[in-house]
């Protein structure tokens, strides 16, 4: 069996994991020189390679923390935001920790809705980890940038996903036992699609089509790559019925919507080129906190 994976130190290369006896193993390398000739491919050399495990800076959020999905495997997820069609949050629902998430909600509501908590100092840093308030709750959230003159903060949500613009003065320090239990929204992009439109928008058809397939469905995820930023590069296909699948990434193609890409550099991750103030309006519209909180 012949796999591809991420490359520990350099997003832009990939390591050929090859697995098997050693028949096996000969047999596909073999393949592999008959499809890639060393004369006119020297750099794939098909030599054994061994990493040496890196050494990280301390970080403040221990990798741990993050639910990531499962590189060779179907992951089974639910769709929990919507950036964009082709931009996803998604959860894992079997997951051991994931009935967690509901009773860490429920205490981080009674938390700070009923206790003065400390505000964040200012100013407030980039990747500081915090408890956000955003529709009728209190959700673990990531700051991604802060503006002192409006006090408002760019954050990203960490168990439902999602980007918005929060008031400073709704953002909390967050208590170390709201930090036992690891993240839950994992972001996706869908591998080898892009929007039709020149200026990477999608018309408001293409978000209610991946809304109504996935509503209350199970997604098989496959990593099928990153992007330079690390984000996996994700093929999903949602449980529609008992002996039912579709293929979300085709679909969109077939519905017109999409275009497939070859190459992995060609997948930009989506973006919003309106300003701050409509940028703000998409955000909450697509933010899972929302639904999540209906929910509870």
């Amino acid at each position: 069996m012949i796999i591809v994976r991420k490359h520990p130190t350099d997003n832009k290369m990939k390591v050929c994991s090859v697995e098997g006896t050693k028949e096996a193993i000969e047999k596909a390398l073999k393949m592999v020189r008959e499809k890639f000739p060393l004369k006119r491919y020297p750099e794939v050399t098909l030599e054994e390679v061994h990493f040496t495990p890196p050494i990280s800076p301390f970080s403040l959020i221990p990798d741990h923390l993050y639910l990531k999905l499962v590189e060779g495997i179907n992951n089974d997820t639910i769709l929990s935001c919507l950036v964009a069609p082709n931009h996803l949050f998604m959860q894992q629902p079997t997951h051991p920790s994931f009935p967690s998430l509901n009773v860490l909600t429920n205490c981080m509501n009674g938390c700070y809705n009923d206790c003065q908590s400390p505000m964040l100092p200012n100013p407030i840093a980039p990747n500081t980890v915090c408890a956000a308030y955003s529709v009728d709750g209190w959700y673990r959230a990531m700051v991604l940038s802060s503006d002192p003159e409006t006090e408002m903060s760019y954050v990203k949500f960490l168990d439902y996903g999602g980007f918005a613009y929060v008031e400073n003065s709704k953002l909390r320090q967050i208590r170390g036992d709201f930090m036992l239990l690891p993240f839950q929204a994992a972001e996706g992009i869908l591998a080898n699609i892009r929007s039709k439109n020149e200026d990477g928008t999608w018309p408001e058809e293409a978000y209610n089509v991946v809304a109504d397939i996935t509503k209350g469905a199970i997604i098989y995820t496959q990593v099928a790559d990153y992007t330079e930023d690390g984000v996996p590069l994700v093929l999903c296909y949602v449980v529609v019925g008992p002996t039912s699948i579709i293929f979300l990434n085709q679909h969109l193609v077939d519905k017109g919507f999409a275009e497939w890409v070859a190459m992995v550099e060609d997948v930009p991750i989506p973006c919003s080129s309106t300003d701050a103030t409509q940028q703000q309006e998409s955000d909450t519209i697509t933010t899972k906190p929302e639904t999540a909180a209906v929910q509870a």
